[in-house]
């Protein structure tokens, strides 16, 4: 009788043939890991691709995402797979079975691992376990698959390697021709047409200039332009900090008319300077000191045929791909020491010096006869003020030893969070000794600036450029430093964050060049492009909103003109605590200027209402004083026309 064989009884017979099966090479090893490496790096580019479309939100990871990412992110992947499959290597001499067996989990966890990584909100242990997890249940169901795999391997891994090859070469040529390429399709300018040159000091607040009357010799330099020019002393901002006053600055538009948030780029819905000048013809450049806010990553490169933000972003290096994809920017994160001086995401602070160099290295290439629009940010008086050393002056405590003020400070956040215990310093004595370091570092920090800005503008006339060119020099916000109980900025409307300097200079070959003004009407930065458009004289009517400012030098100075009323707003701060005292914490505030009043209001209603002309630091709120009533009821109406949504929360 036959006897009929169960499942039972031909387990051993798998076993012992899988067990008689050869043991992969080191060449199929490597050929395997290889795989998962290029496998894991157009996965994590295709899942960067869909969560960029899907989400507009700005993350840290995206403002340190190189030009050439596109190529650098698998590359990395293979780089990587490529170091562990080499150490895996020679152990698979000694323990042939249990690394080949190690080599697909572990390729399997950093494949995951890397995947997972992209995912916001997830901690990097756990991130570190679900990957483990995964590779010891698909490793499970591989190994029974294994000579599958090994033909998919086989088949497919040159057809991805000679993939990657192509699209880097594809995209390193694109990247760095994109200037080249942009320049070529600008049309020819109109003979004459000026040179447009916009520097922006970040955060730095008019009252701590000499050339608005501060006692420390803070500016000298903008003092001796500003001879040239037409000064402006009641300019205003936008918003108290960086983004939407640019964004502002280059369209035209009102902060809650645009899409920028805390972590909201501009989007495309309105033209902006650099579009609109390149298609007059103009060659554009941007070069910004402040690499996260003013980052491409955040639209403001928009029309720009070179926009210049951290260096290592234009940087095509080994470090630079391996830090490319998630798991190198662990890699290189854990072996790269911190540098002195540094922005917490990058290597380089960009100082104003090496701004300089590069405007200047860029005008020496810039086609002759071709207008340019220049923008330059400078971010050298932002925190953590770090004025350098050199012949500017160290103003009051920041010409103690760096490790002084580094302790004074130290000192001063153990306190503000609870962490300070010792009764050497009173809490009085280590706010006042934290504020002078902080504001006198922040005024030696200007000094420098002021100096560069000097440099940058001579360099400009020796040149001989100078004479048909219109120069433009702001800032985007101020700061607090202990007044209304803030230090910081972002966080308030009150003068000291939103009054800023402004000065232009008209093209010196202009007639209108050496009558030279002081306009005492408050103005607002977002009228910045229909200024510079006006100048262009293109013939078409400006695509921006807002009053040129140019009427200013053709009336008398002496008779006041009709100024519309001036818009600031600052959305809900929530990164910090919810507080009484810090208004943007509390959600959206708005303010309008007018007729030498400033009105306030919160997204709780709660109004401020200053009179400037008697109360510059805007000390005693009239909100409740009876005859301040129909005043107020003017205010409101004139800001319900101008943001009929001022009441309701704006941004996140």
């Amino acid at each position: 009788m036959p006897l009929v064989s169960t499942g039972a009884h031909d387990r051993p017979k798998i076993e012992a043939d899988s067990a008689s099966e050869p043991v992969p090479g080191w060449r199929c090893l490597l050929s395997t890991l290889l795989w998962f490496g290029f496998a894991t790096g157009w996965l994590e580019l295709g899942l960067l691709f869909l969560r960029r479309a899907l989400d507009p939100r700005v993350t840290d990871d995206m403002v340190r995402l190189n030009r050439h990412y596109v190529w650098m992110v698998p590359a990395s992947d293979v780089l990587i797979f490529t170091v562990v499959s080499l150490l895996m290597i020679p152990l698979a001499r000694v323990w042939p079975r249990f690394i080949r067996w190690l080599s697909m989990r572990l390729a399997l966890a950093l494949s995951a691992l890397a995947l997972l990584l992209l995912i916001e909100g997830i901690y990097l242990i756990s991130s570190m376990i679900l990957a483990c997890g995964l590779a010891t249940v698909i490793g499970t169901w591989l190994d029974s698959r294994a000579q599958g795999l090994r033909r998919v391997v086989r088949v497919s891994l040159p057809v991805m390697a000679l993939s990657l090859i192509g699209l880097t070469g594809l995209m390193y040529e694109r990247v760095n021709s994109a200037e080249r390429r942009a320049l070529s399709q600008t049309p020819v300018a109109k003979p004459g047409t000026p040179n447009v040159l916009l520097i922006v000091l970040d955060d730095v607040r008019a009252a701590s200039l000499s050339l608005y009357g501060h006692r420390r010799p803070t500016t000298p330099n903008l003092e001796r332009w500003a001879r040239k020019g037409l000064l402006f002393s009641e300019a205003r901002s936008t918003a108290p900090w960086t983004l939407p006053t640019h964004a502002s600055m280059l369209t035209g538009r009102w902060p809650h008319e645009l899409s920028v948030g805390w972590d909201r780029p501009l989007d495309r819905t309105f033209p902006t300077l650099a579009e609109v000048l390149g298609r007059q013809g103009y060659a554009t450049a941007g070069f910004v000191g402040n690499t996260y806010y003013c980052n491409a990553a955040f639209g403001l490169d928009r029309g720009f045929a070179r926009y210049e933000d951290a260096y290592e972003n234009l940087a095509v290096s080994l470090f630079e791909t391996v830090r490319s994809s998630s798991l190198g920017q662990r890699v290189t994160k854990a072996l790269s020491p911190p540098t002195w001086g540094a922005d917490w995401f990058t290597s380089v602070r960009k100082t104003a010096e090496m701004i300089n160099r590069d405007v200047f290295h860029w005008l020496a290439g810039c086609p002759s006869g071709q207008p340019f629009f220049v923008f330059v940010n400078y971010y050298d008086a932002h925190a953590p003020f770090l004025p350098p050393d050199g012949p500017d002056p160290h103003f009051g405590t920041a010409s103690l030893p760096v490790a002084e003020r580094l302790e004074i400070d130290r000192r001063f956040v153990a306190w503000s969070e609870g962490k300070h215990a010792s009764s050497e310093f009173a809490p009085a004595k280590i706010e006042s000794d934290a504020i002078d370091v902080y504001r006198d570092s922040y005024e030696s920090s200007i000094a420098y600036l002021d100096r560069q800005v000097g440099l940058l503008l001579d360099g400009i006339e020796r040149r001989g450029l100078l004479d048909n060119t219109l120069v433009i020099v702001t800032s985007d916000h101020g700061e607090h430093f202990g007044e209304h109980g803030l230090l910081g900025h972002g966080l308030s409307l009150y003068r000291d964050e939103v009054h800023v300097p402004l000065l232009i200079l008209p093209p010196s070959r202009s007639p209108l060049a050496s009558s030279a003004k002081v306009v005492n009407e408050p103005v607002s930065l977002r009228e910045i492009p229909a200024t510079v458009v006006e100048w262009v004289d293109s013939g078409q009517p400006s695509p921006f909103q807002g009053r040129s400012l140019n009427r200013f030098l053709s009336d008398d100075a002496d008779r006041p003109l009709e100024s519309s009323p001036i818009l600031c707003e600052v959305q809900h701060l929530t990164r910090l605590s919810q507080t009484a005292q810090i208004p943007s914490t509390n959600g959206p505030v708005t303010a309008l200027l007018a007729r030498k009043r400033v009105y306030i209001r919160g997204v709780d209603g709660r109004e401020e209402f200053y009179d400037l002309a008697n109360d510059p630091i805007e000390s005693d709120n009239l909100a409740e004083v009876p005859e301040s009533r129909r005043e107020l009821d003017q205010f409101r109406e004139e800001l319900g026309r101008l943001y009929p949504k001022a009441s309701s929360p704006v941004g996140k």
